[in-house]
């Protein structure tokens, strides 16, 4: 569905979370806690942002976003999210604006008798997170509204077209096929460093949000050999991974192109196999699903329990699946 949030004041978490949550069916899967480490992620990002915020409000705002990600986690919602100008109050202090980078907003004059926070640094960053869309104008076949307090989300009739593949800008939900050209590609050439300390590197990188991070052979100055570091991430991830790349490596200097990641549709089952459950993800190309992927670490500790090799487990969930699953995404 095609879900579009307008606000007339503050954008809140607390002014979302309940029209949100009617208009999403809770849904889980085996083994599943994305939600946990979506709340960890957002939290960490908003504390440079705490020193200006009303304290009481802060904590409102993020035991919100806990409830919010534990009925709507970002990682499993096939949702197309929208939202409309964002309210801003014209005194907002200059850090601030780093969190409006890519929405469309209006400026606002603070209200005094405002109950709630003018300005919430977890609903903007929910809003990246979330890979929600500025969207200026309302078009398409409404079809229901939910209010919340100074916002309304309305749902339109889904306009996708089956020969069309939507653009997007950091879209981190991955429940619909999209191509993504908020990616950055990060290099750097070495030849004096550690391998150990390269292990490390990834690990850090990964951990700071990394989509990927690879290491190649090159051959360098004076024929030395050498290993270039590539990472893949969002646009609004390189500084913190060019700060890393920084300070745990030996460069001097970082190369960066902007790249598009063409995304497929994907949904989660749960299969059962004779020696326990495996959740399965499914991958569509244009509505048609073209992948089956196993969750290898499940299909390993299962192997293991087992004593059977772990490709006979994966084969199996992979063959469960196909019978299971839909080729149509529907």
């Amino acid at each position: 569905m095609k879900l579009v949030i307008r606000a007339d004041k503050a954008f809140t978490i607390q002014s979302l979370m309940q029209p949100l949550g009617r208009l999403v069916k809770k849904t889980t899967v085996a083994g599943f806690t994305s939600s946990e480490q979506e709340w960890a992620r957002i939290k960490q990002l908003a504390e440079p942002y705490r020193v200006y915020c009303d304290q009481k409000e802060w904590e409102r705002e993020e035991a919100a976003l806990a409830t919010l990600l534990s009925v709507c986690p970002i990682a499993q919602n096939s949702l197309s999210l929208y939202i409309q100008e964002v309210p801003v109050p014209g005194d907002l202090p200059l850090p601030m604006l780093a969190l409006m980078k890519g929405m469309l907003i209006r400026e606002i004059e603070p209200n005094p008798l405002e109950s709630s926070p003018l300005f919430s640094p977890y609903a903007m960053l929910w809003l990246r997170e979330a890979g929600v869309k500025p969207l200026r104008t309302l078009s398409g076949h409404l079809l229901h509204i939910e209010y919340g307090d100074g916002l309304a989300i309305l749902q339109f009739e889904d306009d996708y077209r089956e020969e069309e593949i939507p653009l997007f800008f950091e879209q981190k939900n991955h429940q619909e096929e999209h191509i993504d050209e908020g990616m950055l590609l990060l290099q750097v050439n070495l030849d004096d460093i550690s391998p150990e300390w390269l292990a490390y590197v990834m690990e850090q990188c990964l951990s700071a949000g990394a989509n990927d991070v690879h290491f190649f052979p090159v051959t360098m100055k004076k024929s030395r050999p050498g290993t270039m570091i590539q990472v893949m991430c969002y646009q609004s991830q390189a500084e913190a991974l060019k700060t890393i790349l920084f300070s745990e490596t030996t460069t001097f200097g970082i190369r960066s192109f902007p790249v598009a990641c063409h995304r497929l549709a994907r949904r989660f089952i749960t299969v059962r196999t004779e020696w326990g459950e495996v959740v399965v993800k499914l991958g569509y190309h244009r509505q048609k699903r073209v992948q089956i992927a196993p969750e290898y670490a499940v299909c390993a500790k299962l192997a293991e329990k087992a004593g059977v090799p772990l490709k006979r487990v994966y084969q199996h969930a992979i063959k469960i699946a196909d019978e299971e699953s839909s080729v149509n995404l529907v």
